[in-house]
């Protein structure tokens, strides 16, 4: 028995095998995404062999998920390598794949559709993976699109209040820029504290806030942290295409 009709036989004979080119297979089987469609994977034999089969997608998974979905950030691109890493999966030039031998070619076929199906469905949870990474995607734009700026993280002001942290200090005259990363209202209300605290401590300051989402804020935070703050950025978006403009006009 090959391993095509093993193969056929451990799926009760749900599946059919169309040859694409030689030495390549695609395999038919009931496996879906969450769309319905069926899930791309091949068969190739590794070096003409019969030893080793490599169960591979043919760049199919990433092209999907790019309609939707980018793996435009450092931090996205972790969470990608993250899930082929778990899954023991390899990714070379967009093509995914696992190799395995003959005996262990349904469990791996099983393993791979897994796999594929949690890529896939970055789409799915796109606004709570740009959620998660707020803070990261906040400070990689800082370090790398405002470096000239000398961008310090993690400052203390007040020597001794170590709960009045800012996310970034940049080194401007003649008063230097506190910038908060605001993601929620537990976040503003801090940011709106430390900016009343080193007021009255008469720090000379100016504290612009970056906002994940400035209107899903409660009215008395808006409120509140209006009061308090120099400069607002109502999204990341915002920040991102008005920064550096502003910037410039504080380092004028």
């Amino acid at each position: 028995m090959n391993y095509l009709d093993l193969l056929k036989e451990q799926f009760n004979s749900q599946v059919l095998f169309r040859e694409r080119r030689p030495g390549v297979i695609q395999l038919v089987a009931p496996l879906y995404h969450e769309d319905g469609d069926m899930v791309d994977i091949f068969l190739e034999t590794i070096n003409g062999g019969q030893e080793k089969i490599r169960v591979c997608d043919h760049g199919m998974t990433l092209m999907r998920l790019s309609y939707h979905f980018d793996l435009d950030t450092p931090n996205k691109e972790r969470i990608f390598q993250r899930i082929l890493s778990e899954n023991r999966i390899t990714e070379e030039n967009g093509n995914l794949f696992i190799n395995t031998d003959q005996e262990s070619l349904y469990p791996s076929v099983l393993q791979f559709a897994q796999a594929i199906a949690k890529v896939s469905n970055m789409r799915l949870f796109k606004r709570e993976v740009i959620q998660s990474l707020f803070y990261e995607i906040l400070t990689e734009f800082i370090e790398d699109a405002l470096r000239k700026y000398s961008p310090r993280p993690k400052v203390f002001p007040i020597q001794d209040r170590d709960d009045l942290e800012v996310d970034f200090e940049f080194d401007i005259q003649p008063r230097p820029i506190y910038l908060f990363g605001v993601k929620d209202s537990a976040k503003a209300r801090l940011a709106t504290i430390s900016c009343l605290e080193f007021q009255r401590a008469k720090i000379p300051f100016k504290s612009f806030m970056v906002h994940e989402d400035f209107e899903n804020l409660s009215r008395k935070d808006r409120s509140r942290i209006t009061s308090a703050a120099d400069k607002q950025f109502i999204s990341l978006d915002d920040f991102k295409a008005n920064a550096e403009q502003v910037l410039e006009r504080e380092a004028a």
